[in-house]
């Protein structure tokens, strides 16, 4: 409502000086059609009421300086009186068409962003043993989320974070997004591996795109293509993930890490799965960045049975005071004017030392400062750290049914 009273003030000040000159020169020069320009603008520029007050404002200074009727003119007096009624009637409804616009634009951005909330939940998202924060940026305007997703779940065998990138932008990669997001959120709660989890959520991407919705969107006749060239595009909307999950502590011998590894002294042992996707990065506790690339990358989602090894996972111990960022290649492939790549490693070495919410807020100011405020892609970043009530892997997940290590539950 503040941002209209500019506009409002300005409106009334020239319909007052419209007046003025009006007094001031002949009473043949009427001046009428320049005053009605006053509740047109109020139309355009102000809010409904304004337009209203302006309106009538405007009809009773110019009724009340010239009258109706009278003199030797009494047919213009008539005409101009008309026709500034009508002047001010089309002003105020355009007006209230405007004001409806605006309330049916309202809703239908207050139910998408509902929608879209429910796809995303708002950062920072808390488990016993981690807290993760980090941003969302969708290329598209008014959109909040677009072909990158992410989801953080507390389950039974410890906390499960996925944050993934579905080929292409924008909002048309929504459903993909939401296919990988659904399997990974029923998965999490019934997998006790990672990389089961994983398998699931592939299925999960190959539904989508046997689904009749899916087909029916790719019909060859909308695309003047064949059947193959169909099954080629949903061949090619895969989508790159990283799955991580935090692990129970050694509870004997047989544990592959050994004693003072993952799980001790309040480390939160943490699995990870690449599914194709950008490499995350270890900021330790002394301000060290270092990339945590995996010995055996997999496959994007969607492409796994190119593979005749399923996907493996990676260990790594998170000592108090280390993080882990994640981010789509939003970030790492984001340009400059003059094409040069965002330098992610670098910003992250200049920062480390930085608090998690400082550091997400200069990543994201210096990503509109390289791309001059113009995202070619999607973006999304995460950052993993130990919880403050963590107080080591013995205590993690005890609520639900005891530790897990490996996959198998220790009573």
């Amino acid at each position: 409502m503040s941002s209209r009273r500019l506009p409002f003030a300005l409106v009334l000040a020239y319909l007052g000086a419209v007046v003025a000159v009006d007094l001031m020169t002949p009473s043949n020069l009427r001046l009428d059609v320049y005053a009605a320009l006053a509740p047109m603008t109020a139309a355009a520029l102000c809010t409904y009421r304004q337009t209203v007050f302006v309106g009538v404002l405007d009809f009773c200074l110019m009724v009340a300086h010239h009258g109706v009727v009278g003199g030797e003119v009494a047919v213009n007096r008539v005409g101009s009186f008309v026709g500034n009624a009508l002047m001010v009637g089309a002003s105020i409804a355009v007006a209230r068409l405007r004001r409806d616009g605006d309330a049916l634009l309202e809703r239908v951005r207050a139910t998408g962003e509902a929608a879209q909330r429910a796809l995303l939940r708002p950062l920072p998202l808390h488990t016993p043993s981690v807290v993760v924060d980090g941003f969302y940026v969708s290329s598209q305007r008014e959109a909040l989320v677009g072909g990158d997703v992410y989801e953080v779940v507390d389950t039974p065998y410890g906390t499960r974070v996925l944050i993934g990138d579905v080929r292409g932008k924008g909002l048309g990669t929504l459903g993909a997004g939401a296919a990988v997001l659904t399997a990974f959120r029923e998965a999490a709660y019934h997998r006790r591996d990672l990389e089961s989890g994983v398998v699931a959520m592939e299925q999960g991407l190959y539904r989508y795109h046997r689904s009749a919705e899916y087909q029916a969107r790719l019909r060859p006749e909308r695309h003047g293509g064949q059947p193959e060239d169909v099954r080629m595009r949903a061949a090619e909307e895969f989508v790159t993930a990283l799955v991580f999950g935090t692990e129970e502590g050694p509870e004997g011998p047989e544990s592959p890490e050994g004693p003072g590894d993952p799980g001790a002294g309040g480390h939160v042992p943490l699995v990870f799965v690449d599914c194709g996707h950008v490499a995350p990065f270890l900021i330790g506790a002394d301000g060290g960045v270092r990339e945590l690339e995996p010995a055996d990358a997999g496959l994007p989602l969607g492409l796994g049975d190119l593979a005749a090894a399923p996907r493996t996972a990676q260990r790594v111990a998170l000592p108090p005071g280390c993080r882990v960022l994640a981010c789509t290649d939003g970030v790492t492939e984001a340009r400059s004017p003059d094409g040069a790549c965002y330098p992610l490693a670098e910003r992250l070495d200049a920062w480390a030392a930085l608090p998690t919410p400082r550091l997400l807020g200069r990543l994201r100011a210096d990503l509109d400062a390289h791309t001059g405020g113009r995202l070619q892609d999607d973006v999304a970043v995460l950052v993993l750290e130990r919880a403050a009530e963590y107080h080591g892997a013995a205590g993690a997940g005890a609520g639900a049914g005891g530790a897990v290590t490996d996959g198998a539950a220790v009573p």
